[in-house]
């Protein structure tokens, strides 16, 4: 009776010492050495890293390196995340006590396509014939300072007809140019801060931009067909 109850106790430490020896080996903890670059070998930084497996981790790289320590034994799947790269996910086993490098390259995510332009629909209009004598004859100014008649107007431009008594400032406009021909008349055109004298006859173009004023001269006003090229057309009909 003795002899066993001594045979027993001997089994059960052995089995106890093969236990523990066992855990040794396979048991501890393991630490991650993570690093992140691009595909030209630079590091990261501000990268998500999520480790999940016996424990679940997270934290962002620094200068591309990040250390997971403490990690039991097991199998564990890592997930890079960075906004402007492609997600990763890897299989890592964690085990040993050396720490384990886990060494990543990111690739660059696609740039955004940009939206389309914007384009204005077009605006339907029909082809204009105008006298322009007959015009300015039931569009005169009289005794006004100035008077702007619309001549016509489609995609992208307009035509008007500018009668000027007193000196008439034209803020610059960021989205069209401006022609101007005098119909007839003698003045003045103030383009930005150069005088430039006008007659009948005379062709300026004032470029976006650049602010301008005219003003006549004498008794008569003065006459000028204005053309926009660009910017949005003028709402305006023309009155013939």
């Amino acid at each position: 009776m003795r002899i066993t109850r001594i045979l027993l106790i001997a089994i059960a430490v052995g089995v106890m010492a093969t236990h523990v020896q066992a855990q040794r080996r396979g048991g501890g903890t393991a630490t991650f050495a993570v690093t992140v670059t691009d595909g030209s070998g630079a590091p990261i930084g501000g990268v998500l890293v999520t480790v999940q497996g016996p424990v679940t981790r997270q934290a962002r790289t620094e200068r591309g390196r990040i250390v997971f320590e403490g990690l039991p034994a097991g199998s564990y799947r890592l997930k890079f995340e960075h906004p402007d790269y492609v997600a990763l996910e890897r299989e890592v086993t964690a085990r040993g006590r050396a720490p384990i490098a886990v060494p990543i390259v990111l690739t660059e995510a696609p740039k955004p396509v940009p939206p389309p332009p914007v384009v204005a629909p077009p605006v339907k209009a029909d082809p204009v014939t105008i006298d322009i004598t007959t015009f300015i004859e039931r569009n005169f100014v009289g005794r006004a300072a100035s008077k702007t008649s619309a001549l016509a107007c489609a995609t992208g431009g307009s035509a008007a007809l500018v009668q000027v008594r007193e000196p008439l400032k034209e803020a610059a406009t960021g989205d069209a140019d401006r022609f101007l021909y005098v119909i007839a008349g003698t003045g003045n055109a103030r383009i930005g801060s150069r005088d430039q004298p006008l007659g009948a006859g005379t062709f300026l173009m004032i470029p976006r931009g650049v602010e301008d004023e005219l003003s006549a001269r004498g008794r008569n006003p003065l006459s000028v067909l204005s053309v926009k090229a660009g910017g949005s057309c003028a709402s305006a009909q023309a009155r013939r």
